[in-house]
């Protein structure tokens, strides 16, 4: 406060005290005094020691308003450090108070505001001390460590931050327990279903705690959980394991019984009584596997052979060849001891194991044989002619059919080289089938297809050549029937032809073919008479018209003929059999003036010989 407003408090003071001089009080004491007869100096005596008094009471006010003001100086400066460090454990940012007001003012409002953050630091403190106790409870379900200290053992006061974390914290472990108590109840029924086949009663405490199924009493912990999946895998193994024994069992049981012929009546009373696979249940089937082996001893022929002819069906289903099955030699004999037995249910069980470890490859083995032969069926459908009566879309069927055969055996194909080929690499042996590599077979198949189309070909260029040799020698055949003649005309002896030679013909004489083909000529010469050549009879214009319509109908075809020393040698009827086309030529000349024929030669620039037919 400024000198101006201490002066005003200080006349305001003296006001005051000049109003207590003028209170009753003050003259009650000059009537007293006067009352008492005091002479002036006991009077002078008193008026000072009610100065003293007045003074010293003034001295002890003034003192006791000091002290409140150091109080409150005090209680600033304790409330402003209070205040710092509560906002400091809070994380938060102190309050700036005005400098401007008063001393009163500012301890006011430094202790509401302390008020205020002793309110938050509570209330934050609780919820952490409710956060904690919730990771306690959850933390001893899992069996874990708790990651929130006490309040004692604060280093610094959790921010809201903090708080929000260890919520998450709790909310991933609340998670996390659920998520292992609906695996435990999981894996609880698994464990009492397989305790339920095996017939197996839980002894151990760890198994006892499992079946009692109290979650409660069930720690969640990695430990435990580790074990409650190890306990079931144990018994999930034991129980595969008398499964499989079982099953064994049982396939032992059924393949004697077959041998043996026992009643169907038998084997169903037995499999009512003995189904499943505890430990009982296998013990009654070896029970029943000796007792049927002893059966087996007494019928040992009877054995032999049926274990043999389960043995050729098992061949089957692996392709196994003539020689491949040669291979087992007590096979192809009439050897009917202990020896034999043993040996046939060895390889019989070799045979099926076999089979069971390459099932899929016989699968696809087969799944492609019935494409291949599909397919060599619609490749010899092709050239049958009767493929056109199409009735009901069949031939559209057949198209559709054939289109996915062509598209499937490719892909098969491929996969089967693929596995044969890793097959082959971890075996480092071959996968025979039918007495030969299957892959070999498919490479072979493949090229007697190839051959075969060969041979197709050249048979047909063969029956092309003859065909084509025979209409040079006794000209071509009309491939139309010709209408009607006119009445009276006879059909002309021999078609007009042109045949031109380009080059020389390497295929040349044969004796026999030109003795055959001269005296085919000498005999019409003798039967046309000598120096006698033969006219054609006239032919009504009207015919004649129709003949030639019906020539120019007709096409005309064009061969090309083009040595070739391997068709040659697979003909049965060779070209050299045929005339030259020199000899044909002198034996026209001499012996077929009727005929009109014209020959040109060309400049020997190819070896083809073109024969046009007109």
């Amino acid at each position: 406060m400024d000198s101006s407003g201490s002066d005003i408090e200080t006349r305001t003071i003296q006001n005051c005290i000049r109003e207590l001089m003028g209170l009753p009080v003050i003259k009650q004491f000059a009537v007293v005094w006067d009352d008492m007869g005091l002479e002036e100096k006991h009077r002078a005596a008193r008026r000072a020691t009610m100065k003293e008094h007045l003074q010293r009471l003034l001295e002890e006010m003034v003192q006791e308003e000091q002290e409140l003001k150091r109080k409150l100086m005090e209680s600033v400066q304790s409330c402003t450090k209070e205040l710092q460090q509560l906002c400091s454990d809070l994380s938060l940012s102190c309050p700036q108070i005005s400098e401007q007001l008063t001393l009163l003012e500012r301890e006011r409002q430094l202790r509401s505001q302390v008020d205020s953050m002793t309110k938050e630091k509570h209330n934050r403190l609780k919820r952490y001390k409710r956060l904690a106790e919730m990771e306690d409870a959850i933390c001893d379900s899992l069996g874990e460590e708790t990651k929130m200290v006490p309040e004692q053992q604060f280093q610094k006061f959790p921010s809201e931050e903090d708080l929000a974390q260890f919520r998450k914290r709790i909310e991933e472990l609340e998670e996390k327990k659920e998520s292992r108590q609906a695996e435990f109840f999981s894996i609880r029924e698994k464990i009492i279903h397989v305790w339920e086949e095996l017939e197996i009663v839980p002894e151990k405490p760890f198994e006892l705690l499992v079946s009692e199924g109290d979650i409660k009493n069930f720690i969640l912990s990695d430990g435990n959980m580790k074990m409650l999946v190890g306990l079931y895998q144990e018994l999930e193994g034991k129980a595969v394991k008398f499964q499989g024994e079982a099953l064994y069992l049982r396939e032992k049981i059924a393949s004697l019984w077959n041998r043996l012929q026992i009643p169907e009546a038998a084997r169903d009373h037995f499999n009512s009584l003995c189904s499943g696979f505890t430990s009982k249940i296998i013990k009654a089937l070896k029970n029943e596997l000796e007792r049927l082996d002893q059966l087996k001893k007494q019928n040992l022929q009877k054995f032999v052979l049926a274990t043999r002819a389960e043995l050729h069906t098992v061949w089957d289903k692996c392709m196994f060849g003539e020689q491949q099955r040669r291979e087992f030699s007590p096979a192809y004999t009439e050897n009917f001891d202990d020896d034999a037995l043993s040996a046939h249910e060895s390889e019989l069980d070799r045979m099926k194991g076999f089979y069971s470890d390459n099932e899929e490859i016989f699968k696809l083995i087969e799944k492609r044989e019935k494409l291949w032969i599909k397919y060599l069926e619609f490749e010899k459908s092709e050239n049958n002619p009767d493929k056109y009566h199409n009735r009901g879309g069949q031939l559209l069927k057949e198209q559709k059919l054939k289109k996915q055969v062509q598209k499937d055996l490719p892909k098969v194909e491929n996969e089967l080289k693929a596995v044969l080929t890793q097959w082959e690499q971890d075996h480092e042996r071959y996968l025979i089938v039918h007495d030969e590599r299957y892959l070999d077979t498919i490479d072979r198949q493949w090229g007697e297809k190839k051959q075969l189309e060969e041979q197709e070909k050249l048979e047909k260029q063969k029956a092309k050549v003859e065909s084509t040799m025979m209409e040079m020698v006794y000209g071509s055949k009309p491939s139309t029937p010709l209408k009607r003649r006119a009445a009276g005309t006879p059909p002309s002896s021999a078609p007009s032809s042109k045949v031109r030679k380009v080059g020389p013909s390497p295929l040349v004489n044969s004796t026999a073919s030109s003795t055959t083909s001269h005296s085919s000529v000498a005999s019409r010469k003798a039967a046309q008479g000598p120096g006698k050549t033969p006219s054609r009879q006239q032919r009504p214009v009207g015919a004649g018209r129709n003949i030639l319509k019906e020539k120019n109908m007709m096409p005309t075809p064009t061969f090309s003929l083009i040595p070739n020393e391997s068709i040659i040698s697979h003909c049965n009827t060779s070209l050299a059999s045929t005339v030259s086309y020199t000899d044909f030529q002198n034996g026209l000349k001499s012996g077929l003036d009727c005929q009109k024929v014209q020959s040109n030669t060309l400049p020997r620039s190819s070896s083809v010989l073109r024969v046009d037919i007109i």
